[in-house]
């Protein structure tokens, strides 16, 4: 197949967040309604329906149409002599469907691309069976696409099976996505690239630019655990091969100001920093350095009292905004509560208090 090119490919922007989706979903699941999921590959599709499932207590019956053989979803009809006719045999996942609930998804629904695919996809959705065999009253469907503007295989659904579905589309949302990112142990030197970026909006994770390995949210949690495992001579050309060589550069960047910090040293009162002056004015810079931080705080066994002097030293570093103060504060905090250990220090309660005060001020 010809490489595709850039212009090809058009980013959607429109569609709810992860956070917004997840009840939206449940709610439609809870009425007994199909819901059919769009996004771009790679945006958390699968991930939503795997977290929803589990919200609802139900197994995920996880069918990947466009790698699975028909008689794997429909299962085989096979010579009964007695009754002299043929006999559907099921695959397990039917029965599994039948005997209880569970959450039937139907992943790359539009990648189904033989007629054979399509005909049990149909009728899982629009009958709730497979040949004979009725699922559970309460077992439920969800289906995933990809969306055409990906040049990923695609194929159109009838009129008909699209009138079943209740459509959503998730949307690449970074906010959203670093909040899953950290509880799902990414690395905090990628975490804090992301959101020293985070303005960049949804293009920072998400640039299919026709390579083969390009950013998007799954791929950059797969370069997270390359970026755990592999030895350090490594780890570019692994975390390339994930998201693309040009999204690994600029991540490398951005590292070499993040191994420029020592927590230890800052929380020693050892290192004393000013802002104000090159290179430390940085705003890259400046975000590795609360970001590191607040990492080796929270991989800290016990917080210790001696760390609050230096720490809120560093909090009225010359140079450092209010707005860097209250992203640090709300690390902090994410971070099994470290702020709770600041709050009996007046300084800490006057400087928090300003913050407050100044992000109220901006709503009113």
């Amino acid at each position: 197949m010809p490489k595709r090119t850039k212009p090809d490919i058009a980013f959607v922007p429109e569609g709810y967040s992860y956070s917004e989706l997840r009840p939206l979903v449940r709610a439609t699941l809870d009425a007994g309604l199909s819901v059919m999921l769009h996004g771009h590959p790679g945006v958390g599709k699968s991930t939503l329906a795997a977290e929803v499932a589990g919200q609802m207590g139900l197994p995920l019956i996880d069918l990947r149409l466009a790698q699975r053989e028909p008689a794997e979803l429909g299962g085989v009809h096979v010579p009964d002599r007695r009754r002299e006719q043929l006999t559907l045999l099921p695959p397990p996942w039917v029965r599994e469907a039948c005997q209880k609930p569970a959450l039937v998804f139907l992943d790359e629904i539009n990648a189904a691309v033989t007629r054979l695919h399509q005909a049990v996809a149909y009728q899982i959705v629009l009958e709730r069976r497979v040949g004979p065999f009725a699922f559970h009253p309460d077992t439920r469907v969800m289906a995933a696409g990809n969306l055409d503007e990906d040049n990923a295989i695609a194929v159109p659904l009838s009129s008909a099976l699209n009138n079943r579905f209740a459509h959503f589309t998730l949307r690449v949302d970074v906010a959203a996505w670093l909040a899953w990112a950290e509880t799902h142990d990414l690395p905090p030197a990628i975490l804090a690239y992301l959101r020293a970026h985070e303005r960049q909006g949804a293009g920072l994770l998400y640039a299919n630019d026709g390579a083969e390995a390009f950013p998007t949210p799954r791929s950059w949690e797969m370069a997270g655990r390359v970026y755990r495992t592999a030895p350090e001579p490594l780890r570019r050309r692994a975390m390339s091969a994930c998201i693309g060589a040009p999204a690994a550069d600029r991540f490398f960047q951005y590292e070499k100001l993040y191994r420029r910090v020592s927590p230890e040293k800052i929380l020693a009162g050892k290192q004393v920093l000013d802002f104000t002056t090159d290179p430390n004015a940085d705003p890259s810079f400046i975000h590795a350095v609360l970001a590191a931080t607040a990492a080796w705080m929270g991989e800290q066994p016990a917080f210790r009292p001696e760390w609050v002097a230096p720490l809120l030293a560093l909090l009225t570093a010359p140079g450092l905004e209010a707005e860097y103060q209250f992203v640090f504060l709300r690390d902090l905090k994410r971070r099994g509560s470290l702020t709770d250990h600041l709050r009996p220090y007046p300084a800490y309660r006057e400087l928090a208090g300003q913050l407050v005060s100044l992000h109220a001020g901006l709503y009113q």
